[in-house]
């Protein structure tokens, strides 16, 4: 799946292979994780692509603070059983209030 991808954000965005595939080797997470900031948008989100074992959300909060985020502005929820209708709440505040939601 890594290598697919790779090809993939190599051919398909603007100077892909250097701006995103190869700035592993120039940043550390959260540097890399500060780059796709500056590339989003409120209606350009972030995605992570995970392989087991890892997780973001240390590099989330890192940026919370690096960008000044209130921590009230900020919502994680875990998606398992249940859970749904509160992701949907937190989206939905999300959207209307420019809080951050991950999930």
């Amino acid at each position: 799946m890594s290598t697919a991808l790779n090809k993939f954000i190599s051919q398909a965005l603007p100077n892909g292979q250097k701006a995103f595939v190869e700035c592993d080797n120039q940043f550390n997470a959260v540097g890399i994780l500060e780059q796709a900031f500056l590339d989003s948008s409120p209606t350009i989100p972030i995605y992570y692509i995970l392989s087991p074992g890892s997780n973001p959300i240390k590099d989330v909060e890192e940026l919370c603070v690096r960008q000044k985020i209130n921590k009230n502005q900020f919502h994680l929820v875990s998606l398992g059983q249940g859970q749904e209708l509160n992701a949907f709440a937190k989206l939905e505040m999300g959207h209307k209030e420019g809080h951050w939601v991950m999930l």
